[in-house]
């Protein structure tokens, strides 16, 4: 009996080996077996920033408000895993005040250079119809890896 269980957790410790290293393979060089469903998640998973990169995001966020000269007011911030643990998202709401066209451009900036943000909603306000300044809240989502 206790031979059987030697040569069934040999041949189990055997094939988790075999599969490791297919997945190492396949981390290595994604081309190899793109097909499989594996291949494919891990490309997918591969596209968003890691979490240690979001102070770089956030600064890409304000360095497009700087160049638009729009004011960012005190912005929230609020991260949480989603349900498969694999990813996390960043809600971030932003007052902002600047004209329309300013707004519009700098929504697009941070669209084009976060990659992984989402835009969520967009609410405009104006105190005076003569005015040219707008009062606006956006929020955007930032999606990141946590593998």
């Amino acid at each position: 009996m206790l031979l059987v269980e030697d040569s069934r957790l040999e041949q189990l410790t055997q094939d988790v080996a075999k599969e490791k290293k297919r997945l190492d393979m396949s981390r290595l060089n994604p081309e190899v077996d793109t097909h499989s469903s594996g291949a494919q998640l891990y490309a997918f998973y591969q596209f968003f920033p890691v979490q240690e990169k979001a102070p770089k995001l956030f600064k890409a966020i304000y360095g497009a408000a700087h160049d638009e000269s729009i004011s960012l007011a005190q912005g929230e911030y609020k991260y949480s895993l989603v349900k498969s643990g694999r990813m996390g998202v960043y809600q971030v709401n932003l007052p902002v005040k600047g004209s329309y066209i300013q707004i519009r451009k700098f929504i697009v900036k941070v669209l084009n250079s976060v990659p992984s943000a989402a835009l969520e909603e967009v609410s405009f306000r104006r105190e005076a119809v003569g005015r040219g300044d707008l009062e606006a809240k956006i929020r955007f989502s930032i999606y990141l890896s946590v593998i």
